[in-house]
């Protein structure tokens, strides 16, 4: 009885919130109901700032370093989303390799990074877009071809030896393996573009439908609902794909036209900022071409040369000085500076100064003075920093070798040009000393003429300022000297100290009866 009870009085309970007009799907709704609006349905993408950084040119030390800077300023102003406009055939490896890892750690900040490829994306700059999460590409744009060459010292490139290349090739695959297992692209198809042995089979699953693209030794790990398709890469060939291709194999998220067309494809708040390479940057490439650095080494060593032929400290001195000087500049600018190039040249002047001016002959400290002279121009012609470590820095140092090797043969064959040349020539003759000839009538060249001119012990008299070079004349003689440790005025009393090839070296007469 008292259950029944019960039971009507729950009947009752519920029937009389009808009764009343409030039904029970209402009643809790308004007790589950929080304090702000529900949200809606399909809440709106967040809107982000966007920045794009152009990627063109060769990658080398100045244009990662350039990339790094405007990659991290462009964070600094709150952009969230930086589009990477890669235009390039590629570059050095070592410098892709760093490109990659920096546009990985801005990825670290929240930053969404996509590379837009407008043309092409080869080597290292397949590299740089495969860092990125994503890869936009325009219809005409391919990427690939990451297979390591080496770079001729006069142009073009050449395969490498098996061994230094398979070395090499297994540190591109690892960095490749490591990118696709991070933003999801084909690990085969990204392998394939370094090595000639990957073979590319696509599967698909007969039962969703779902493709991939493996190496076709890795057939055995799918069995049952996956289906063996075409070869998409032989073992003859190294990838390189087209747009369409790229969207097709999941290595393209899009295919745009143009910039523009951005807007559509990505939650872009506002105009998107361009952060261009600057006038200096610009130099700063250009500077570090390693052709135009084997010039101003060239240029340096002829400079010195004439001045180290000539009495005094002229405008030859001025130039060689100056074009070792923007050598050694070039790699500070790109942001990478090495002291050890710098400090071996001044180490091999200054040995060679004291050999040349201090110490009689040319022995054991001149030829240390030139092997440091020439180990300095090895290591900044490929910008290397110490002892190479990594494959890459040996190719580096190979290349520097040979470069150095040229350099050297052309400096030889145009010291005997000028030697022969500028004194024959009327403005440029005053430069160096033209040969003379002895009693015997044989030619000896400008240190012979000089030692006719004025022997050790001669007395005479400066007929201008030695500042420290000028003339004096012994007898009916006027020949060019060099005072040794200070000026002198015109009409000093000076004898001749040492005559050290072309070369006369006076000091006044009361310091030379002291000595």
């Amino acid at each position: 009885m008292a259950m029944r009870v019960l039971r009507l009085l729950a009947l009752v309970g519920l029937a009389l919130p009808a009764l009343l007009g409030a039904g029970p799907d209402k009643e809790n709704a308004a007790a589950s109901a929080p304090d702000t609006p529900p949200p809606e349905t399909e809440p709106p993408s967040e809107r982000l700032l966007a920045a794009r950084i152009p990627v063109s040119g060769m990658i080398d030390e100045a244009l990662r370093t350039s990339v790094g800077r405007r990659a991290g300023e462009a964070v600094a102003d709150g952009n969230r989303l930086l589009i990477f406009h890669i235009t390039s055939g590629g570059g050095f490896l070592g410098d892709g390799l760093e490109l990659s890892r920096r546009i990985e750690r801005v990825a670290r900040d929240g930053v969404r990074t996509v590379a837009y490829v407008d043309s092409k994306a080869y080597s290292a700059a397949a590299i740089a877009a495969f860092s990125c999460q994503e890869i936009v590409m325009s219809p005409e744009a391919s990427v690939g071809a990451c297979t390591p060459y080496t770079a001729i010292p006069l142009g073009g490139l050449q395969p490498m030896e098996e061994s230094v290349r398979a070395k090499m090739e297994g540190t591109i695959v690892e960095r490749m393996e490591s990118l696709a297992e991070k933003h999801g692209y084909p690990a085969a198809l990204l392998k394939s573009m370094v090595t000639m042995a990957t073979v590319v089979v696509e599967i698909t699953n007969s039962g969703t439908g779902e493709t991939k693209y493996i190496e076709e030794q890795d057939l055995f790990k799918f069995s049952g609902d996956w289906k063996k398709g075409d070869i998409v890469v032989s073992s003859t060939e190294v990838l390189t794909v087209g747009s369409e291709k790229a969207n097709r194999y999941g290595l393209a998220q899009h295919v745009a036209p143009n910039l523009n067309d951005l807007y559509d494809l990505y939650p872009i708040e506002g105009r998107i900022i361009v952060y261009p390479v600057t006038l200096n940057e610009t130099m700063v490439v250009w500077l570090n071409n390693m052709y135009l650095k084997a010039l101003l080494a060239l240029i340096g060593l002829l400079g010195i040369y004439v001045e180290l032929n000539t009495p005094g400290f002229g405008v030859p001195g001025t130039v060689g000085i100056l074009a070792f000087g923007i050598l050694f500049t070039a790699s500070f600018l790109a942001g990478e500076p090495g002291w050890l190039p710098p400090l071996l040249f001044l180490a091999g002047m200054a040995m060679l100064a004291v050999e040349l001016l201090v110490t009689p002959g040319f022995g054991i400290l001149g030829g240390a003075g030139l092997v440091l002279l020439v180990a300095s121009i090895v290591l900044v012609l490929p910008n290397l920093e110490g002892v190479p470590k990594r494959d890459f820095e040996w190719t580096g140092l190979y290349n520097g070798l040979a470069l150095t090797a040229g350099v050297l043969v052309t400096f030889v064959v145009g010291a005997i040009v000028l030697a022969k040349i500028l004194p024959r020539v009327p403005i440029l003759g005053r430069l160096v000393l033209a040969p003379g000839t002895v009693s015997d009538g044989s030619s000896s060249g400008a240190a012979a003429a000089q030692e006719a001119g004025a022997r050790v012990g001669d007395t005479g008299r400066t007929v201008s300022k030695l500042r420290p070079s000028g003339k004096a004349r012994f007898g009916d003689r006027l020949v060019d000297v060099v005072a040794e440790g200070e000026f002198l005025d015109a009409g000093a009393a000076v004898r001749v100290a040492r005559v050290r090839g072309n070369r006369i070296v006076v000091r006044p007469v009361g310091e030379e009866a002291s000595a």
